[in-house]
């Protein structure tokens, strides 16, 4: 009996360093580089437009800048970021984004983080940390260029980002987080960057793509049907560095984050609920500029979004009372045309 217990053991420590030996994914690190941009707003919105042309991107997709006031395209004294999920474009937040930029009177950029919205099957296989982190810093420098105080405003992936960037950026004014990934509910996501993740991933897809099947409707045009695994583990990645209590002490910004959750059984199935709130008990923010809401009515990951959330107007309503009662920010003027809660473009 002894014998066989000890050829037992030594068959489990030949497999678990066979495990921890085997191959690794490794992405190159974060790098920063300073961004450039146009000093004429006319002409940096014309090489937003150019740059996107070029992207091979699926129709309605690319980046834009929504103007306080499209026939005065001047700075305003807040601008508005909005950073979308994984996967995602513009529209995971619409049209509650645009309600919000209207009735403040800011100009809005719509960003579209890299590889994100490509005409392709293969999106996302080229997706790093770097460029990643680089597409929201992007994102950050040109909400610098169009208001003299920039929040930032994300969903999914988008609020990781956006976290991101509160953490190495002091001067952001505000974030507002909506369903934010500090870890995805499925744990089994975490082997991905560990030995043998890509090998996982592949056996689980069947191949080195995932397909979503789920998207219908308009939804479908705003979501990609199709991405390269590459993505999940660039993803996960992001998540292992940035997503710590180390780097939530460091964003001392006023934050409003939202979220679904009903109960036990009827709550986010995208992401990790009990992550974002010990996420939250971390930040660095000061206990009266921050701010945790549930929607138990929003029935979805994507709160925001005409498309999937079933209490748009909650979510509109709470985050306008945050952004005037502890962001502070002025109410546009009247004359400054809105945006209906249920337009969809």
């Amino acid at each position: 009996m002894k014998r066989f217990f000890l050829i037992s053991g030594l068959l489990v420590a030949v497999l678990v360093v066979g495990y921890l030996l085997g191959p690794t994914a490794h992405l190159d690190s974060i790098k920063e580089e300073n961004v450039t941009l146009d000093p004429s707003l006319v002409k940096l919105e014309q090489s937003i437009a150019e740059s996107e042309r070029k992207a091979n991107l699926r129709p309605d997709n690319e980046a834009r800048i929504v103007w306080a006031d499209s026939l005065h395209k001047v700075k305003t004294p807040y601008s508005i970021v909005y950073i979308p999920g994984f996967s995602a474009s513009w529209a995971e937040g619409d049209p509650i984004h645009k309600q919000i930029a209207a009735h403040f009177g800011c100009n809005m950029y719509l960003a579209r983080t890299a590889e994100h919205g490509v005409n392709s099957p293969d999106a996302l296989q080229k997706l790093t940390p770097s460029t990643y982190a680089a597409s929201a810093e992007r994102a950050l420098a040109i909400g610098k260029s169009l208001g003299d105080n920039v929040i930032v405003m994300g969903t999914s992936a988008g609020g990781m980002l956006a976290l991101y960037l509160a953490a190495h950026h002091p001067e952001i004014d505000g974030l507002i987080l909506y369903s934010p990934c500090i870890a995805t509910a499925n744990p089994a996501l975490k082997l991905v960057t560990g030995p043998w993740g890509k090998q996982i991933l592949d056996q689980v897809f069947q191949g080195e793509h995932v397909v979503n099947t789920h998207y219908n409707g308009g939804r479908a045009r705003y979501w990609l049907p199709q991405y390269h695994t590459n993505g999940l583990i660039t993803l996960q990645t992001m998540l292992d560095q940035f997503m710590t209590p180390e780097q939530f002490q460091k964003v001392k910004q006023p934050v409003f984050m939202a979220y679904y959750y009903k109960d036990e059984d009827h709550q986010d199935k995208v992401v990790s609920v009990p992550a974002m709130l010990a996420m939250y008990d971390e930040l660095g923010t000061l206990a009266d500029k921050k701010q945790k809401m549930a929607f138990p009515n929003a029935g979805e990951h994507v709160i925001a979004s005409h498309f999937t959330s079933h209490d748009v107007k909650g979510v509109y309503d709470a985050t306008e009372k945050f952004m005037a009662t502890v962001l502070k920010l002025p109410t546009a003027p009247v004359s400054t045309p809105t945006l209906a809660l249920g337009e969809k473009k």
